[in-house]
């Protein structure tokens, strides 16, 4: 049941219902289909921006794995990068989704395969073949929701706004309102972009009707069109670490860069921001200022 609360976006009944199951079955970790519950309360607790929690609950995972669990080895990666993209870390949580399918690919999970790439597409970062190989996966996987992700990815990668409108219906209609609501927030921004006020109303006007059912979202395509900023991918990423508390070497560490690369991105995010230092940016970001 939190299994279909997770894939229709309930994140708070999914959360619900697997604490209580976990707190009833406290003596006996080790079950193999206690594996996936976590991956699923990871997944939630990410959706809903708690990046901490969804952390911890990994970690539990991670040891607990062995041979008996193994199948889901790929699952609990997606739900990693999903960890990743709610502590604001995009890029991570795209290269790591990509890693994700490849590996799923290799051993023949294509299901997987496809939500690991609709992750990729969701966290606005898919290049041509996304949405190729997408497709390619919806001529082998029963159902419409395969071939629903190779249009978003579509509308992604060529920045079609009135796409992503149309694939954020057609989620919402199959009930995947997860995926509805980044599709109107990525549209919502693309509308922005561009100055279309009466179509960025409509598709903002979604987005938070999704979000509310939902839980509440935090997701990056929620968390963008919210709170269009001027920087890039990389520049939010590391701002959003320094509103985070962390120093320019816990930055660096956290995104394998140099130090050096962590304070260029700090400063051209105040420039752009026009804010003075890293506390001025993170007061910015988090409406303390």
């Amino acid at each position: 049941m939190a299994a279909v609360d997770v894939a229709r976006g309930r994140f708070p009944a999914a959360v619900e219902r697997i604490e209580q199951t976990m707190a009833a079955l406290a003596d006996q970790d080790r079950l193999s289909w206690v594996f996936p519950g976590r991956i699923y309360l990871a997944q939630s607790y990410s959706a809903l921006g708690d990046s901490k929690a969804a952390a911890g609950v990994l970690a539990a995972a991670r040891s607990c794995s062995g041979p008996a669990v193994e199948v889901f080895r790929h699952m609990l990666e997606i739900a990693q990068a999903w960890q990743y993209a709610s502590e604001g870390m995009v890029s991570a949580a795209s290269t790591h989704a990509r890693t994700t399918a490849t590996a799923a690919a290799a051993s023949g999970q294509f299901a997987i395969e496809a939500e690991a790439l609709h992750a990729v597409a969701r966290f606005g970062t898919p290049d041509e073949e996304v949405p190729v190989r997408l497709a390619e996966l919806a001529a082998q996987i029963d159902g419409d929701l395969v071939g629903l992700y190779a249009r978003h990815a579509r509308a992604v990668v060529e920045s079609d706004a009135g796409a992503l409108d149309g694939c954020a219906a057609e989620f919402e209609r199959i009930g995947a309102l997860l995926s509805a609501a980044d599709s109107a927030a990525a549209a919502a921004t693309l509308h922005d972009s561009v100055g279309e006020r009466t179509a960025l109303a409509a598709s903002a006007k979604t987005t938070t009707r999704l979000s509310a059912q939902c839980g509440g979202l935090h997701t990056p395509a929620v968390v963008e069109s919210a709170n269009p900023l001027p920087l890039t991918v990389r520049e939010r990423e590391v701002a959003n670490l320094v509103a985070a508390g962390l120093t320019n070497r816990e930055i660096a560490d956290r995104l394998v860069v140099s130090v050096r690369t962590v304070e260029g991105h700090v400063l051209r995010a105040c420039t752009k921001l026009g804010v003075g230092d890293r506390a001025a940016l993170a007061a910015f970001l988090t409406g303390d200022s």
